[in-house]
């Protein structure tokens, strides 16, 4: 149990600078990390994936809160931005849960694998445009529907949607700095949402271990959450600390590592 623990709490203080650094919300990791100890630990294969998923948004829910608070005190978060986008995604992390209930474990980790690696290229040939003031318009009004996607995608594959709301906000003109901000924001309604749905939809599968609430594993949610709580905030200072040039190829290297992880776990 004590073994269990240390590894958790290490897991939680990666998980927590990532999603300081990047406003990634910390499940780009844990998700990975957790599907190889819950094989480990030799977990029913049909639930291993979707319990992943499920603790990673849990944790995440207190890890972005601790990082958005940490944005905040920075002034990094653009709040009209986050309100209507966090609409969308109010809907989408839920109506995802759902979704990716229905989906094989091996599918999700290869389209996890897939859309890591899609945002790595576009990261790192800088492939999202600046907006000018008629683009920042119509993405305001469209920004519900992606909320709604961002919400849906993240809450599949069990992340705080840094992947996909930080390049949105940079392509709406923010600077990397609040992008990553106000996407840090986003993740808490993504996480709360995304978990709720997960322990509902688990709560009457007989296959999950012990000390679970629905497809949330309980050691493991304690474990992250005390340390990335913590490190989310250290996080969000180097984030602000760093150029947006390094901040950038971190994040770059980080998406490759992990793509090509999730292609041969």
């Amino acid at each position: 149990m004590i073994e269990e623990f240390i590894l958790f709490a290490s897991l939680g203080i990666f998980a927590g600078l990532a999603a300081g650094m990047f406003g990634i919300g910390g499940g780009i990791i844990t998700v990975p990390v957790l599907v190889a100890c819950f094989i480990g630990y030799g977990f029913d294969n049909g639930i291993i994936i979707h319990l992943a998923i499920g603790t990673s948004l849990a944790c995440i829910f207190f890890t972005g809160l601790s990082s958005a608070n940490a944005h905040r005190k920075k002034e990094a978060i653009d709040f009209l931005l986050f309100k209507q986008v966090g609409l969308g995604i109010i809907l989408g992390a839920f109506l995802g849960a759902i979704f990716a209930i229905q989906l094989n474990g091996n599918i999700l980790k290869t389209i996890i694998g897939i859309f890591v690696l899609f945002v790595a290229i576009q990261i790192s040939f800088n492939l999202t445009l600046c907006a000018n003031s008629a683009k920042k318009n119509n993405g305001s009004k469209k920004s519900y529907i992606v909320g709604t996607g961002i919400g849906f995608l993240s809450s599949i594959l069990g992340i705080g949607g840094g992947i996909f709301s930080v390049p949105y906000f940079k392509y709406l003109g923010l600077s990397m700095t609040s992008s990553i901000g106000t996407s840090a924001a986003c993740g808490v309604p993504i996480a709360f949402f995304g978990a709720l749905g997960y322990f509902i939809l688990g709560i009457s599968n007989e296959n999950l271990p012990s000390l679970t609430l629905g497809y949330i594993y309980l050691p493991a949610l304690f474990g992250i959450t005390i340390t990335s709580i913590i490190s989310a905030k250290y996080g969000a200072d180097i984030a602000h600390y760093v150029s947006e040039h390094i901040l950038k190829r971190l994040m770059v290297s980080l998406m490759l590592l992990i793509s090509i992880y999730m292609f041969v776990i």
